[in-house]
């Protein structure tokens, strides 16, 4: 079994009150999902189970440091761990590869939950838009 990571980034902008989205430019969310892993909540169409790292903001050289951590401070307390969203919807989205790890079926999640504790403390390379 391949785990097949993948780091995501979901603009989330319009879901921030328009003084904190003004001054920050943009504001993403930094996920981290399995390419691999594709789950069914309810429904035919597959989804990706994606996991919260930290938020990320387009403006952050010039940006203030309290909007800085008032957005930092109010995605981690209003954002949910997982989230699910549509493969199609996350396929158009700009992902950033990490290793594909190996692992043993019933070793899965114990694998996975290393690789999520890793990139919690350790947030990999991404790019923000322009």
């Amino acid at each position: 079994m391949y785990i097949k990571p993948r780091i995501v980034l979901v603009e989330e902008t319009e879901y921030w009150c328009d003084d904190l989205a003004k001054q920050a430019g943009k504001i993403y969310g930094v996920y981290l999902y399995d390419e691999n892993r594709v789950v069914h909540c309810c429904e035919l169409t597959g989804s990706y189970e994606l996991n919260a790292l930290e938020v990320a903001i387009l403006n952050n050289e010039t940006c203030p440091e309290d909007v800085r951590d008032d957005i930092d401070a109010e995605w981690n307390s209003a954002t949910e761990l997982i989230s699910y969203f549509h493969t199609y919807t996350v396929d158009d989205w700009d992902k950033f590869p990490l290793p594909t790890q190996r692992c043993k079926a019933e070793e899965y999640d114990e694998v996975w939950e290393e690789l999520m504790q890793y990139c919690r403390s350790n947030t990999p390379y991404y790019k923000l838009p322009d």
